[in-house]
């Protein structure tokens, strides 16, 4: 008996130390499309707060959807524009080379089989695009704050953004698996 609970209890602790993904695992379908890890794993480490950090992707995804659902376009001229506001004139490898700690850059890069640079002209891309997508829903569903009602805006963006992947797991539009 006691071997037994003995090896219930470790089991259950192997099960709940952190569940490893392959890159080809499907996490969810958002209106029928597969999410794979390695699609999070373009912007996203999986090494800590793995469900944290797939639910905040799948969130970002589902205000993207709703974006385009909406009619709200972000052309590659604007994600050039963008990131040349922050660093004018610059190439990613110069973005890339300004960076202190590639730490996040490398491992990410040998997780998927490319070059640090080449993960990071991805990333970059990627996370100027899906930014902006969020960037123009934010404003044009709750719009711009005012000063004195920042701390609100941020939890009304919260709450209608739960709200939503809420919806879309409801509705069938999310499944998560």
């Amino acid at each position: 008996m006691k071997l037994r609970l003995f090896l219930l209890c470790a089991v259950l602790m192997t099960a709940c130390t952190g569940q490893k993904y392959e890159k080809e695992d499907t996490i969810a379908v958002l209106n029928g499309e597969e999410i794979k890890v390695e699609d999070v794993l373009w912007q996203f480490s999986l090494e800590k707060e793995t469900e944290n950090i797939i639910n905040m992707y799948l969130k970002q995804e589902v205000v993207i959807q709703e974006s385009k659902d909406k009619g709200i376009t972000v052309s590659e001229d604007e994600v050039v524009e963008k990131i040349q506001a922050l660093f004018p004139s610059s190439e990613p490898i110069d973005r890339f080379e300004f960076i202190d700690d590639k730490t996040f850059y490398e491992q990410q890069a040998s997780l998927l089989g490319v070059s640090s640079v080449k993960y990071f002209e991805v990333w970059e891309d990627i996370t100027y695009t899906k930014q902006a997508y969020v960037e123009k829903y934010i404003d044009k569903k709750i719009g711009e704050p005012t000063e004195e009602d920042l701390e609100s805006w941020g939890q009304m963006i919260d709450e209608h953004i739960n709200e939503l992947f809420d919806t879309y797991k409801r509705e069938g539009k999310l499944e998560i698996h």
